[in-house]
Protein backbone atom coordinates (compact mmCIF):
# COMPACT_ATOMS: atom_id res chain seq x y z
CA UNK A 1 0.00 0.00 0.00
CA UNK A 2 2.94 2.36 0.41
CA UNK A 3 4.11 2.36 -3.20
CA UNK A 4 0.11 2.96 -4.51
CA UNK A 5 0.45 6.16 -1.79
CA UNK A 6 3.73 7.04 -3.68
CA UNK A 7 2.37 6.59 -6.74
CA UNK A 8 -0.24 8.79 -6.24
CA UNK A 9 1.84 11.43 -4.56
CA UNK A 10 3.63 11.70 -7.64
CA UNK A 11 0.39 11.75 -9.83
CA UNK A 12 -0.87 14.37 -7.71
CA UNK A 13 2.28 16.48 -8.10
CA UNK A 14 2.11 15.93 -12.30
CA UNK A 15 -1.47 17.11 -11.72
CA UNK A 16 -0.21 21.05 -10.41
CA UNK A 17 3.48 20.39 -12.12
CA UNK A 18 5.27 20.79 -8.51
CA UNK A 19 6.56 18.00 -6.39
CA UNK A 20 5.94 16.00 -2.81
CA UNK A 21 7.15 17.61 0.23
CA UNK A 22 8.08 15.11 2.82
CA UNK A 23 9.68 17.51 4.78
CA UNK A 24 6.80 19.22 6.63
CA UNK A 25 6.24 17.97 10.09
CA UNK A 26 2.51 18.96 10.30
CA UNK A 27 1.25 16.76 8.27
CA UNK A 28 1.95 13.72 6.43
CA UNK A 29 0.86 14.44 2.59
CA UNK A 30 1.71 17.37 1.41
CA UNK A 31 2.72 18.43 -2.48
CA UNK A 32 3.34 21.85 -3.81
CA UNK A 33 3.12 23.02 -6.92
CA UNK A 34 0.98 25.40 -9.02
CA UNK A 35 -2.47 26.01 -10.91
CA UNK A 36 -2.69 29.19 -13.74
CA UNK A 37 0.31 30.61 -12.05
CA UNK A 38 -0.56 30.71 -8.80
CA UNK A 39 1.34 28.55 -5.91
CA UNK A 40 -0.82 25.37 -5.25
CA UNK A 41 -0.77 23.06 -2.59
CA UNK A 42 -2.64 19.85 -1.51
CA UNK A 43 -2.21 18.14 2.22
CA UNK A 44 -3.84 15.62 4.34
CA UNK A 45 -3.16 15.19 7.79
CA UNK A 46 -2.98 11.41 7.24
CA UNK A 47 -3.84 9.59 4.05
CA UNK A 48 -6.46 6.98 5.33
CA UNK A 49 -10.31 7.81 6.67
CA UNK A 50 -11.80 9.68 8.34
CA UNK A 51 -9.07 12.56 7.73
CA UNK A 52 -9.96 14.66 4.06
CA UNK A 53 -7.54 16.33 1.51
CA UNK A 54 -7.38 20.12 1.56
CA UNK A 55 -6.31 22.53 -1.20
CA UNK A 56 -5.10 25.70 -1.06
CA UNK A 57 -4.05 27.93 -4.43
CA UNK A 58 -2.37 31.37 -3.10
CA UNK A 59 -3.66 34.48 -4.83
CA UNK A 60 -1.51 36.92 -2.95
CA UNK A 61 1.61 36.43 -4.29
CA UNK A 62 3.35 39.95 -3.70
CA UNK A 63 2.56 42.55 -1.67
CA UNK A 64 1.65 45.55 -3.54
CA UNK A 65 3.04 48.35 -1.42
CA UNK A 66 1.43 50.98 -3.66
CA UNK A 67 -1.33 49.38 -3.87
CA UNK A 68 -4.39 51.53 -1.28
CA UNK A 69 -6.50 49.46 1.12
CA UNK A 70 -10.02 51.08 -0.03
CA UNK A 71 -11.96 48.42 2.67
CA UNK A 72 -11.66 44.99 4.69
CA UNK A 73 -10.29 42.64 2.66
CA UNK A 74 -13.03 39.84 1.34
CA UNK A 75 -13.25 36.84 3.70
CA UNK A 76 -15.96 35.02 2.21
CA UNK A 77 -17.37 31.09 3.24
CA UNK A 78 -19.48 28.79 1.03
CA UNK A 79 -20.30 25.50 2.81
CA UNK A 80 -23.09 23.12 1.04
CA UNK A 81 -26.59 22.68 2.83
CA UNK A 82 -27.64 19.34 4.42
CA UNK A 83 -31.13 19.81 2.87
CA UNK A 84 -32.58 21.82 -0.40
CA UNK A 85 -35.92 22.38 -1.36
CA UNK A 86 -38.77 21.10 1.16
CA UNK A 87 -36.28 19.25 3.70
CA UNK A 88 -34.36 22.57 4.08
CA UNK A 89 -36.70 23.45 6.22
CA UNK A 90 -36.15 19.99 8.42
CA UNK A 91 -32.61 20.61 8.46
CA UNK A 92 -32.91 23.57 9.61
CA UNK A 93 -35.09 22.48 12.29
CA UNK A 94 -33.90 19.14 13.25
CA UNK A 95 -29.81 19.52 12.56
CA UNK A 96 -29.48 23.50 12.95
CA UNK A 97 -28.59 24.16 9.92
CA UNK A 98 -27.94 27.62 9.55
CA UNK A 99 -30.02 29.81 6.95
CA UNK A 100 -26.29 31.91 5.88
CA UNK A 101 -26.15 35.41 4.40
CA UNK A 102 -27.83 36.83 1.40
CA UNK A 103 -26.28 37.20 -1.73
CA UNK A 104 -29.16 38.04 -3.60
CA UNK A 105 -28.53 35.09 -5.90
CA UNK A 106 -31.48 32.37 -4.71
CA UNK A 107 -30.00 29.36 -6.93
CA UNK A 108 -26.93 29.48 -4.68
CA UNK A 109 -28.46 30.29 -1.49
CA UNK A 110 -30.48 27.35 -1.79
CA UNK A 111 -27.39 24.82 -2.71
CA UNK A 112 -25.21 26.75 0.08
CA UNK A 113 -24.51 27.93 3.52
CA UNK A 114 -23.24 31.72 2.70
CA UNK A 115 -20.98 33.89 5.24
CA UNK A 116 -19.22 37.15 4.53
CA UNK A 117 -17.36 40.22 6.03
CA UNK A 118 -18.94 42.57 3.46
CA UNK A 119 -21.60 41.71 1.59
CA UNK A 120 -20.96 43.78 -1.40
CA UNK A 121 -17.86 42.42 -2.47
CA UNK A 122 -19.25 39.14 -1.85
CA UNK A 123 -21.77 39.90 -4.03
CA UNK A 124 -19.75 40.94 -6.16
CA UNK A 125 -17.69 37.86 -6.28
CA UNK A 126 -20.20 34.79 -6.41
CA UNK A 127 -22.01 37.04 -9.33
CA UNK A 128 -19.22 37.81 -11.07
CA UNK A 129 -19.73 35.96 -14.77
CA UNK A 130 -19.29 32.43 -14.53
CA UNK A 131 -18.11 32.24 -10.80
CA UNK A 132 -21.80 30.80 -9.73
CA UNK A 133 -21.10 28.05 -12.15
CA UNK A 134 -17.74 27.29 -11.21
CA UNK A 135 -18.75 27.18 -7.56
CA UNK A 136 -21.75 24.74 -8.23
CA UNK A 137 -19.71 22.06 -10.60
CA UNK A 138 -16.71 22.71 -7.94
CA UNK A 139 -19.31 21.29 -5.60
CA UNK A 140 -20.63 18.47 -7.81
CA UNK A 141 -17.03 17.17 -8.66
CA UNK A 142 -15.01 17.07 -4.78
CA UNK A 143 -18.07 17.11 -2.67
CA UNK A 144 -15.99 19.80 -0.66
CA UNK A 145 -17.59 20.91 2.82
CA UNK A 146 -15.79 24.40 2.79
CA UNK A 147 -15.23 26.57 0.62
CA UNK A 148 -13.10 29.83 1.84
CA UNK A 149 -12.34 32.76 -0.33
CA UNK A 150 -10.11 35.70 1.15
CA UNK A 151 -8.81 38.53 -1.39
CA UNK A 152 -5.93 38.92 1.05
CA UNK A 153 -4.48 35.37 0.71
CA UNK A 154 -6.20 32.84 -1.71
CA UNK A 155 -8.40 29.78 -1.99
CA UNK A 156 -9.01 27.04 0.82
CA UNK A 157 -11.16 24.34 -0.13
CA UNK A 158 -12.02 21.11 2.34
CA UNK A 159 -12.71 17.79 1.43
CA UNK A 160 -13.70 15.39 3.33
CA UNK A 161 -12.74 12.11 1.03
CA UNK A 162 -9.12 10.53 2.23
CA UNK A 163 -6.67 10.84 0.32
CA UNK A 164 -6.10 6.82 0.01
CA UNK A 165 -9.59 7.49 -1.43
CA UNK A 166 -9.49 10.64 -3.88
CA UNK A 167 -9.71 10.29 -7.39
CA UNK A 168 -6.91 11.74 -9.49
CA UNK A 169 -9.64 12.91 -12.19
CA UNK A 170 -11.50 14.83 -9.21
CA UNK A 171 -8.69 16.17 -8.51
CA UNK A 172 -7.41 17.67 -11.76
CA UNK A 173 -10.85 19.36 -12.09
CA UNK A 174 -10.99 20.58 -8.32
CA UNK A 175 -7.46 22.59 -8.77
CA UNK A 176 -8.48 24.01 -12.34
CA UNK A 177 -12.25 24.72 -11.20
CA UNK A 178 -9.73 26.75 -8.06
CA UNK A 179 -7.16 28.15 -10.31
CA UNK A 180 -10.09 30.06 -12.40
CA UNK A 181 -11.60 31.57 -9.30
CA UNK A 182 -8.05 32.33 -8.15
CA UNK A 183 -7.99 34.14 -11.47
CA UNK A 184 -11.32 35.85 -10.67
CA UNK A 185 -10.14 36.61 -7.08
CA UNK A 186 -6.78 37.73 -8.23
CA UNK A 187 -7.81 40.37 -11.33
CA UNK A 188 -11.04 41.55 -9.81
CA UNK A 189 -10.19 41.73 -6.25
Amino acid sequence: MAIDIAAKLRAVADIIEGRVVNEDPRVAICVKGSVLGFPATLEAIHPNWPFGVMYYVETQIIEDPGKTKLSEPLNLTVCPRFGRGLMAFFAHLFLFEARGMSVNDKRLESRFIISYNDGAQAERYVKYPGNPDRIQRLEEFSKFSELTVRSDAGLYLAQPQSFRALDLDICRETFRLLGELGQVLFEAF
